[in-house]
């Protein structure tokens, strides 16, 4: 009983079990279609990394507010109610004297009192500290927002390259597919051969089996759409379930690949670094902080007081009586146990460590630019070495079918040729897919869009050749 029935049946069960045969299938009614900017704009809006990053700025802005509040008069009021249960001086203010008097109007022996109190302080002198102390708040503000574009940087990178993975394993299924096709195709012509008598059941069983040898491959690629799909959604949270339909291809716009031309890129613009700076002010404004303790604090301050004692327990407008005084004070350490220089010594030591982090980061930012333009340039020149495969090992997968339909090779030469054929378009893609990250790698790398020329891909690798004499 010849196996073909089987084979066909099982390839079709694939086809329409495979996650990627969406690519070519209408998608179903509630998938999200989706670009790479979109799926960038979702990851940074709703993001987990991206939220955390907008809480931190908040919460130094927050610090900058109540540090700012210390050089601003400080107003409190209040409103007090006393009710005397029991007074030593109860019998004191049933005397009808001028003593009895003056004691049933004082807060000593009144049985009803109440204290409207209104009281402002304002700083005038604190040795810098204050000035000092919002500094800090300011540049920790700084370094709280460059670090948020810092990991709007990073989780752009990180979708655009878990974008690409997937759509170059939903490429893969179509390769996959294809092979599988082309495979099943090859049996029918040999099987027709059979039936006329120009081929032999062995050349009908190699047909099979190599038509089955294709379905693994791809089970093997719809495995792998599952997961890149995953980790894609994870990063844009979206549902688990969500059928996704990716809009952007893993292709160059009117096949024109987009080159670096110039020699040297500037990091400057890096977030990382901007962030870094700002610590190590934030640090230096702390040393100058707890330095300042060292000054006196001078305040004004002023109580304002009406007061009542009625004799029911709410008071008429004419019961209350003014209370106004103005003071200043001054607040001096004169000992406090080394406990100031303990502090400062503790601000300059992570002062230091500030600084050393800075120029480590500038140093691990250079190092991350060359890295990146480098890995571009090198899977620029993979590219088109795989471009060029592809034409080559389809040419011979053609010539191959030829030579087999005119009896001049065998079935071995046309499954190596297939082979062959299928792994240089799988090497291509891989190729495409590597370029495209490693372009996103070196935006991320010195932290702003790369300048870049679309020229056909010879024409680019040409260029990238001319730069590497100079």
């Amino acid at each position: 009983m010849s196996c073909a029935p089987v084979a066909a049946a099982v390839a079709a069960a694939l086809l329409a079990v495979a996650p990627g045969a969406a690519a070519s299938a209408p998608a179903p009614p509630d998938s999200l279609r989706l670009a790479l900017e979109e799926a960038v704009g979702r990851a940074l809006a709703r993001g987990e990394e991206m939220r955390s990053a907008r809480a931190y700025v908040s919460q130094t802005a927050g610090l900058v507010r109540q540090e700012m509040s210390r050089a601003l008069p400080q107003i409190t009021g209040s409103l007090t109610y006393d009710r005397k249960l029991n007074s030593i001086f109860e019998g004191a203010t049933s005397d009808t004297s001028v003593l009895g008097d003056i004691l049933a109007n004082s807060p000593f022996a009144a049985e009803n009192s109440w204290t409207a109190e209104l009281y402002g302080e304002q700083l005038l002198f604190s040795g810098g500290k204050v000035r000092a102390a919002l500094g800090a708040a300011k540049a920790a503000n700084r370094s709280a927002r460059a670090a948020e574009q810092e990991t709007a940087g990073d989780v752009t990178f990180e979708v655009t390259r878990a974008y690409y993975n997937a759509a170059y394993t939903l490429r893969l299924v179509e390769i996959a597919r294809g092979s599988l096709e082309s495979a099943r195709e090859h049996l029918r012509q040999v099987e027709a051969g059979r039936r006329e008598g120009s081929k032999s059941e062995f050349d009908a069983l190699r047909a099979e089996v190599d038509a089955a040898n294709q379905e693994p491959a791809l089970i093997e690629a719809g495995r792998g759409v599952d997961l890149t799909m995953l980790a894609l959604k994870r990063l844009i949270n979206v549902p688990l379930d969500q059928p996704l339909v990716l809009v952007t291809p893993l292709a160059f716009a009117g096949d024109l690949v987009p080159a670096v031309l110039e020699d040297t890129l500037s990091v400057a613009q890096r977030p990382a670094l901007a962030a870094a700076d700002a610590e190590v002010e934030a640090r230096a404004q702390a040393v100058k902080v707890y330095r300042g303790q060292h000054w006196p604090d001078l305040y004004l301050s002023s109580t304002f007081q009406e007061q009542a004692f009625p004799g029911e327990v709410v008071p008429r407008w004419d019961d209350f009586r003014r209370n106004w005084n103005v003071a200043v004070r001054l607040s001096l350490p004169i000992f406090t146990g080394l406990r100031i220089e303990g502090q400062v010594q503790q601000a300059q030591a992570a002062l230091a460590t500030a600084q050393a982090g800075r120029d480590r980061t500038r140093e691990l930012v250079a190092i991350e630019a060359d890295e990146a333009r480098s890995e571009l340039d090198r899977s620029l020149s993979t590219l088109l070495a795989r471009r060029t495969t592809v034409r080559q090992a389809k040419r011979a997968f053609e010539l191959a079918n030829v030579r087999y339909t005119n009896g001049m090779s065998t079935q071995v030469e046309v499954t190596d040729a297939r082979l062959q054929y299928r792994t240089a378009e799988v090497n291509e893609v891989s190729a495409t897919r590597d370029y495209l990250v490693s372009f996103a790698r070196l935006e991320r790398a010195i932290g702003h869009a790369v300048p870049a020329v679309r020229m056909p891909l010879e024409e680019a690798t040409k260029a990238l050749d001319l730069e590497g004499t100079r």
